[in-house]
Protein backbone atom coordinates (compact mmCIF):
# COMPACT_ATOMS: atom_id res chain seq x y z
CA UNK A 1 0.00 0.00 0.00
CA UNK A 2 1.36 2.90 -0.60
CA UNK A 3 1.11 5.98 1.65
CA UNK A 4 1.98 10.02 1.07
CA UNK A 5 3.19 11.85 4.64
CA UNK A 6 0.17 13.80 4.21
CA UNK A 7 -2.56 11.06 3.78
CA UNK A 8 -0.31 9.21 6.97
CA UNK A 9 -1.62 12.28 9.01
CA UNK A 10 -4.81 12.27 7.67
CA UNK A 11 -5.73 8.95 8.29
CA UNK A 12 -4.59 8.74 11.88
CA UNK A 13 -5.16 12.09 13.65
CA UNK A 14 -8.47 10.86 14.58
CA UNK A 15 -7.33 7.56 16.19
CA UNK A 16 -4.29 9.23 17.64
CA UNK A 17 -6.42 11.93 19.78
CA UNK A 18 -8.35 8.79 21.33
CA UNK A 19 -5.94 6.45 21.45
CA UNK A 20 -4.39 5.22 24.41
CA UNK A 21 -1.78 2.77 22.72
CA UNK A 22 2.23 2.17 24.38
CA UNK A 23 3.75 5.02 25.60
CA UNK A 24 6.91 6.29 27.18
CA UNK A 25 4.97 7.75 30.27
CA UNK A 26 5.29 10.32 32.67
CA UNK A 27 9.00 11.07 33.99
CA UNK A 28 10.25 11.31 37.38
CA UNK A 29 11.98 14.43 38.42
CA UNK A 30 15.76 14.13 38.31
CA UNK A 31 18.75 16.53 38.74
CA UNK A 32 20.69 18.32 36.47
CA UNK A 33 22.96 15.78 34.51
CA UNK A 34 25.78 16.52 32.05
CA UNK A 35 25.88 15.46 27.95
CA UNK A 36 27.03 12.33 27.71
CA UNK A 37 29.41 11.65 24.60
CA UNK A 38 28.38 9.33 21.88
CA UNK A 39 29.94 6.23 22.22
CA UNK A 40 31.63 4.41 19.04
CA UNK A 41 28.09 2.21 17.97
CA UNK A 42 28.68 -1.76 17.84
CA UNK A 43 29.77 -3.33 14.69
CA UNK A 44 27.75 -3.99 12.04
CA UNK A 45 26.75 -7.50 11.84
CA UNK A 46 26.71 -9.65 8.95
CA UNK A 47 23.16 -11.45 8.03
CA UNK A 48 21.63 -9.35 10.75
CA UNK A 49 18.11 -8.79 10.41
CA UNK A 50 17.21 -5.24 8.75
CA UNK A 51 14.78 -2.66 10.18
CA UNK A 52 13.53 -0.10 7.91
CA UNK A 53 12.51 3.45 9.95
CA UNK A 54 11.16 6.48 8.30
CA UNK A 55 11.33 9.34 9.64
CA UNK A 56 8.43 12.28 9.35
CA UNK A 57 9.08 15.55 10.59
CA UNK A 58 5.94 17.45 9.34
CA UNK A 59 6.39 20.66 11.38
CA UNK A 60 9.89 20.67 11.20
CA UNK A 61 9.96 20.36 15.02
CA UNK A 62 13.68 18.86 15.12
CA UNK A 63 15.81 20.67 12.48
CA UNK A 64 18.90 19.70 14.08
CA UNK A 65 20.23 16.86 15.93
CA UNK A 66 18.64 14.38 13.21
CA UNK A 67 22.38 12.82 12.93
CA UNK A 68 22.63 11.93 17.05
CA UNK A 69 18.86 10.31 17.05
CA UNK A 70 19.75 8.11 13.99
CA UNK A 71 22.96 7.04 15.35
CA UNK A 72 21.67 6.12 18.84
CA UNK A 73 18.38 4.27 17.64
CA UNK A 74 20.70 2.36 15.08
CA UNK A 75 23.47 1.57 17.77
CA UNK A 76 20.40 0.59 20.06
CA UNK A 77 19.03 -2.05 17.53
CA UNK A 78 23.02 -2.95 16.89
CA UNK A 79 23.53 -4.12 20.25
CA UNK A 80 20.97 -7.04 20.08
CA UNK A 81 22.02 -7.90 16.67
CA UNK A 82 19.56 -5.99 14.37
CA UNK A 83 20.71 -2.89 12.05
CA UNK A 84 18.35 0.00 11.00
CA UNK A 85 18.03 1.90 7.89
CA UNK A 86 16.80 5.54 7.76
CA UNK A 87 14.76 7.07 5.18
CA UNK A 88 14.17 10.63 5.71
CA UNK A 89 10.40 11.41 4.82
CA UNK A 90 8.44 13.93 3.05
CA UNK A 91 5.10 14.87 1.67
CA UNK A 92 5.78 12.71 -1.47
CA UNK A 93 7.45 9.68 0.32
CA UNK A 94 5.68 6.68 -0.43
CA UNK A 95 6.17 3.07 2.01
CA UNK A 96 5.02 -0.13 2.09
CA UNK A 97 6.59 -1.69 -1.05
CA UNK A 98 9.90 -2.89 0.41
CA UNK A 99 10.65 -6.21 1.72
CA UNK A 100 11.66 -4.72 4.83
CA UNK A 101 9.93 -4.11 7.33
CA UNK A 102 9.21 -0.18 7.36
CA UNK A 103 7.87 1.64 10.31
CA UNK A 104 7.01 5.88 9.99
CA UNK A 105 8.55 7.53 12.90
CA UNK A 106 6.10 11.03 13.14
CA UNK A 107 7.56 13.34 15.73
CA UNK A 108 4.79 15.70 16.41
CA UNK A 109 5.52 19.29 18.25
CA UNK A 110 2.93 18.04 21.13
CA UNK A 111 0.18 15.07 21.65
CA UNK A 112 -3.10 16.18 20.31
CA UNK A 113 -4.94 14.28 22.71
CA UNK A 114 -5.85 16.52 25.75
CA UNK A 115 -7.15 13.85 27.58
CA UNK A 116 -3.19 12.42 28.02
CA UNK A 117 -1.87 15.85 29.06
CA UNK A 118 -1.01 15.77 32.42
CA UNK A 119 0.44 12.19 31.82
CA UNK A 120 3.17 13.51 29.48
CA UNK A 121 2.78 10.88 27.04
CA UNK A 122 6.32 10.86 24.56
CA UNK A 123 5.63 8.21 22.39
CA UNK A 124 3.35 5.65 21.16
CA UNK A 125 2.08 3.15 18.85
CA UNK A 126 -1.77 2.91 18.45
CA UNK A 127 -3.42 -1.00 17.90
CA UNK A 128 -5.87 0.76 15.24
CA UNK A 129 -2.62 1.25 13.20
CA UNK A 130 -1.31 -2.45 13.39
CA UNK A 131 -0.62 -2.64 9.36
CA UNK A 132 1.21 0.59 9.35
CA UNK A 133 2.97 0.19 12.60
CA UNK A 134 3.08 4.08 13.02
CA UNK A 135 5.53 5.26 15.62
CA UNK A 136 4.52 8.71 17.28
CA UNK A 137 6.58 10.84 18.78
CA UNK A 138 5.90 14.12 21.30
CA UNK A 139 8.44 16.57 21.21
CA UNK A 140 6.77 19.00 23.87
CA UNK A 141 6.35 15.53 26.64
CA UNK A 142 9.93 15.15 25.82
CA UNK A 143 11.37 18.35 26.00
CA UNK A 144 9.20 18.56 29.85
CA UNK A 145 10.93 15.39 31.16
CA UNK A 146 14.34 16.24 30.46
CA UNK A 147 13.57 19.53 31.92
CA UNK A 148 13.52 22.31 29.64
CA UNK A 149 11.38 25.42 29.35
CA UNK A 150 8.59 24.05 27.43
CA UNK A 151 6.87 27.40 26.72
CA UNK A 152 9.85 28.33 24.00
CA UNK A 153 9.49 26.85 21.18
CA UNK A 154 13.35 26.17 20.58
CA UNK A 155 15.63 24.55 22.51
CA UNK A 156 17.78 27.38 24.34
CA UNK A 157 21.27 26.14 23.74
CA UNK A 158 23.31 23.78 21.30
CA UNK A 159 23.95 21.26 24.69
CA UNK A 160 20.19 21.15 25.08
CA UNK A 161 19.67 20.72 21.65
CA UNK A 162 21.84 17.59 21.17
CA UNK A 163 20.18 16.17 24.70
CA UNK A 164 17.11 16.35 23.31
CA UNK A 165 18.15 14.18 20.00
CA UNK A 166 19.28 11.97 22.39
CA UNK A 167 16.36 11.55 24.54
CA UNK A 168 14.26 11.18 21.42
CA UNK A 169 16.35 8.42 20.20
CA UNK A 170 15.47 6.46 23.15
CA UNK A 171 12.32 7.08 23.42
CA UNK A 172 11.63 5.85 19.40
CA UNK A 173 13.45 2.90 19.90
CA UNK A 174 11.51 1.92 22.84
CA UNK A 175 8.06 2.48 20.39
CA UNK A 176 9.43 0.41 17.70
CA UNK A 177 10.24 -2.45 19.97
CA UNK A 178 6.57 -2.09 20.63
CA UNK A 179 5.56 -1.62 17.21
CA UNK A 180 7.35 -5.04 16.09
CA UNK A 181 6.46 -6.72 19.12
CA UNK A 182 3.25 -5.27 20.74
CA UNK A 183 2.22 -8.17 22.63
CA UNK A 184 5.44 -8.13 24.65
CA UNK A 185 4.63 -6.60 28.11
CA UNK A 186 7.20 -3.51 29.56
CA UNK A 187 10.00 -4.86 31.20
CA UNK A 188 10.95 -3.92 34.94
CA UNK A 189 13.74 -1.95 33.71
CA UNK A 190 15.82 -0.49 30.63
CA UNK A 191 14.85 0.58 27.51
CA UNK A 192 11.56 -0.85 27.52
CA UNK A 193 10.65 0.37 31.47
CA UNK A 194 7.06 1.73 31.68
CA UNK A 195 8.17 4.87 32.37
CA UNK A 196 11.56 6.81 30.77
CA UNK A 197 12.75 9.31 33.26
CA UNK A 198 15.23 11.77 32.53
CA UNK A 199 18.20 9.76 34.16
CA UNK A 200 17.90 7.22 31.70
CA UNK A 201 17.37 9.42 28.85
CA UNK A 202 20.56 10.87 29.10
CA UNK A 203 22.33 7.46 30.69
CA UNK A 204 25.30 6.15 29.25
CA UNK A 205 23.89 2.81 27.73
CA UNK A 206 19.72 2.17 26.83
CA UNK A 207 19.85 -1.75 27.63
CA UNK A 208 17.54 -3.63 26.70
CA UNK A 209 15.71 -6.60 28.38
CA UNK A 210 16.94 -10.47 27.08
CA UNK A 211 13.38 -11.55 26.86
CA UNK A 212 12.01 -8.17 25.01
CA UNK A 213 15.01 -8.27 22.61
CA UNK A 214 14.78 -12.26 22.42
CA UNK A 215 10.71 -11.29 21.36
CA UNK A 216 11.50 -8.47 19.18
CA UNK A 217 13.99 -10.79 16.61
CA UNK A 218 12.20 -13.16 16.51
CA UNK A 219 9.15 -11.05 15.40
CA UNK A 220 11.43 -8.99 12.71
CA UNK A 221 12.48 -12.23 11.59
CA UNK A 222 8.63 -12.99 11.05
CA UNK A 223 8.34 -9.88 8.88
CA UNK A 224 11.88 -10.18 6.86
CA UNK A 225 11.03 -12.76 3.82
CA UNK A 226 12.75 -16.40 4.30
CA UNK A 227 16.59 -16.51 3.80
CA UNK A 228 18.14 -17.89 1.30
CA UNK A 229 21.57 -19.69 3.39
CA UNK A 230 21.62 -20.83 6.96
CA UNK A 231 20.60 -17.87 9.87
CA UNK A 232 23.39 -16.81 11.75
CA UNK A 233 23.04 -16.32 15.27
CA UNK A 234 22.55 -12.64 16.06
CA UNK A 235 21.04 -12.26 19.13
CA UNK A 236 23.58 -10.69 21.68
CA UNK A 237 23.92 -11.09 25.80
CA UNK A 238 21.90 -8.09 26.83
CA UNK A 239 24.24 -6.71 30.15
CA UNK A 240 23.13 -3.15 32.24
CA UNK A 241 24.50 -0.17 31.69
Amino acid sequence: MRHPTSRLLAVCAAALLAATGRAADRPEAESVLAPVPLPDPPPVIAGAPVLSLLWFDPQTSLPDGFEVLEREVAAIFRGIGAEVRWTRGGPETVYGGSELPEIPVILLREDPARTRAERHVMGLVMPQQAQNRAVWVFLRSVRFTLGHDVARQRTATDAQARDLAFALARVVAHEVVHSIAPDEPHARGGLMSHSLNRSFLLGKGAPLDPQCAAAFLLRLAALLPAPEGPVPSVLRTVTGP
